[in-house]
């Protein structure tokens, strides 16, 4: 299974994904690092697991929003 190092609000993480499936973790975790980006602009620094958890909060609320 191929790991993956992925960077959200500036934090790296390795992550496992399946075979041929690595594009995809890479534009997912794009996403959500801009969510963090933005959140850690307004905000400022956080603790990992708030960061994580608020940026995929804004993240869901934007894919609620657009179906």
């Amino acid at each position: 299974m191929p790991e993956e190092t992925i960077v959200i609000g500036g934090k790296s993480f390795e992550v496992a994904c399946q075979p041929g499936e690595e594009h995809y973790l890479q534009a997912a975790a794009r996403m959500l690092d801009a969510e963090a980006r933005t959140l850690i602009g307004q905000i400022g620094r956080l603790p990992e697991t708030r960061m994580l958890l608020m940026s995929g909060l804004m993240l869901a609320d934007k894919t609620a929003g657009a179906e």
